[in-house]
């Protein structure tokens, strides 16, 4: 069996944030989405990630504080093309819940660790049948 890419089993169209939103209306959307972290976008470019984590430190300021002060630069990512197994290994590594895919700088969907165990789980039911 072939290694599944990244590409079967991201998210498309994740829900994102800007630079200049409110921390305040980053963790509502997460909330709403049910969601960990937020893919932060401008002018069509990913150029960062947000976590619950990253919101900890500015608690009590969350409606007068941006994004882009409580983001992480740099975010990794993984082209669509890449295995499901580089994904896993990477939010191993790295203590993440997820990986933003994309085609050059241009996000087009996100792997969390919800999507590797659906994979996961989708292996065992074959197994088991």
């Amino acid at each position: 069996m072939k290694a599944p890419t990244v590409e079967s089993i991201m998210h498309r169209s994740p829900a994102t944030v800007t630079p200049g939103d409110t921390l305040e209306t980053a963790q509502a959307l997460m909330q709403r989405e049910g969601v960990h972290q937020l893919p932060v976008i401008e002018a069509d470019r990913l150029v960062g990630m947000l976590s619950e984590r990253d919101l900890h430190a500015h608690v009590g300021y969350l409606e007068r504080t941006k994004v882009d002060a409580a983001m992480t630069l740099g975010a990794l990512t993984l082209p669509a093309t890449a295995s499901a197994g580089q994904a896993a290994n990477m939010i191993l590594e790295r203590k993440v819940h997820a990986v933003p895919i994309v085609d050059g700088d241009r996000l087009v969907g996100i792997v969390s660790t919800s999507d590797l165990l659906r994979l996961l789980m989708d292996v065992f039911q074959a197994d088991a049948g």
